[in-house]
């Protein structure tokens, strides 16, 4: 019990350094998290000059936003992954990267990178295990939206399903991660 109140003590003294604007805190930061939100990125837009782009981008969004953090809300991690992947997912959804993936797609690139060795690494919450635990159905759901950056109404076109299907279907995967990653 120690350990993880320790752990809460060293992040709220982490995060209260960031807020009061602390150059050594955001360069700390950049080490801690930054091999992570690259691996997010690259996860989602499949490019590495975009990816590094994107990282920038998402350091400048974490400095500009930080006081907004609330720790009761959930980690420090979490709120960082979730800023990173939203920029990702909106740099996906513009109209620059549909023209650029219109003009180079992947049956076109020499070769197709697979998954970075920071994605492969970020299973230290146990995300991985409990997406496994999940059923078929309800993870399909889950990898359409948060992994491929789909829409409820992207995932209903291409699955087929309707669109109140899609949305029950999540909700209720959402609900079972939640339950399943509250120990974290």
């Amino acid at each position: 019990m120690e350990v993880s109140s320790s752990k809460y003590i060293a992040e709220f003294e982490f995060v209260e350094r960031l807020k009061s604007g602390e150059r050594e805190a955001f360069s700390e930061l950049y080490d801690r998290y930054g091999k992570a939100i690259y691996g997010v990125i690259l996860e989602i837009t499949k490019s590495e000059p975009d990816a590094e782009n994107l990282v920038q981008d998402t350091f400048v969004k974490i400095w500009r936003s930080i006081q907004h953090y609330e720790p009761s809300k959930g980690r420090l991690y979490t709120w960082i992954i979730i800023i990173a992947r939203r920029i990702a997912l909106d740099f996906v959804r513009s109209g620059y990267f549909l023209a650029k993936r219109k003009i180079q797609n992947e049956e076109s690139a020499v070769s197709v990178p697979g998954p970075s060795p920071e994605m492969l690494q970020l299973d230290y919450l146990g995300l991985d295990t409990a997406l496994g635990k999940l059923d078929p159905e309800l993870k399909k759901m889950i990898d359409y939206q948060y992994y491929m950056g789909y829409t409820q109404q992207e995932v209903a076109d291409e699955t087929g399903l309707p669109l109140g299907t899609v949305k029950s279907r999540t909700r209720s995967a959402l609900l079972i991660l939640r339950k399943n990653l509250k120990h974290v």
